[in-house]
């Protein structure tokens, strides 16, 4: 009898450090969950995790709900990855969506079926997923009950072989404090920190993350023109 394990499929998040504590990338297929404060790089780990898609042929979204394009554009200037990051868009092998919330929510059915039956998109990051805290509180009324059933709808319909999610979670923006059990839907979690001794030190923590032996401590990174640099461990 052929007991041999099939090796699970990854994806490389572009930010070799990251890999490393994760034995090679983001499971193929996985939702993952990119948590903490405003400021400490999400949204660059995002592009990193997005032009590393398209690096290797695939298509992937990127749907922003909180800065405009213009926003986006003067980011990507900041990054000596920028002008790639465009290229393959111009190519097709990224697409970006910028929306505010109510132009999204009108659009929302059709997207997800296009991600869906798009079998090319094999990459998607919301940012930022909070955005559905806010809604479902104000579209159900507060029902907790209808708000956690309208974030497993979501959850239902980012799910499909071959494609791997990233949803950004502000930490500090929950609504009432509920999450409405976020970080128990995710299949991995990624959390950056950062403290602020005169110079601020950032920290990377991967608390979860499903079929993977983890890095279980924490690693220093630091955010330069290259992008996110996770740092060897002194």
């Amino acid at each position: 009898m052929n007991s041999m394990r099939v090796k699970l499929e990854r994806e490389a998040t572009g930010i070799e450090g990251i890999d490393e504590m994760i034995q090679g990338g983001f499971p193929t297929g996985s939702i993952i969950g990119v948590s903490g404060a405003p400021g400490v790089g999400k949204s660059i780990l995002n592009l990193h995790f997005i032009l590393e898609g398209a690096r290797r042929g695939q298509k992937s979204v990127y749907i922003n709900l909180e800065e405009s394009r213009w926003n986006i554009d003067n980011m990507l200037l900041e990054f000596g990855f920028g002008k790639e990051f465009l290229d393959f868009e111009k190519k097709g092998l990224i697409v970006v969506k910028c929306l505010d919330y109510d132009k999204y929510e009108k659009v929302q059915a059709d997207l997800f079926e296009h991600i869906r039956n798009n079998l090319e998109i094999k990459r998607l990051v919301v940012d930022s997923f909070n955005c559905f805290f806010t809604a479902s509180a104000d579209s159900c009324g507060s029902t907790e009950v209808s708000a956690r059933k309208m974030i497993m709808e979501i959850f239902y319909n980012l799910r499909r072989e071959g494609l791997t999610t990233i949803l950004t979670l502000e930490r500090d923006s929950e609504i009432n404090g509920a999450n409405y059990n976020v970080p128990y839907l995710v299949d991995g979690l990624v959390n950056l920190d950062y403290l602020d001794l005169g110079t601020i030190e950032r920290r990377i923590f991967i608390p979860k993350m499903r079929w993977t032996d983890q890095c279980k401590e924490g690693r220093n990174y630091n955010i330069s023109y290259a992008g996110i640099n996770v740092l060897e461990d002194s």
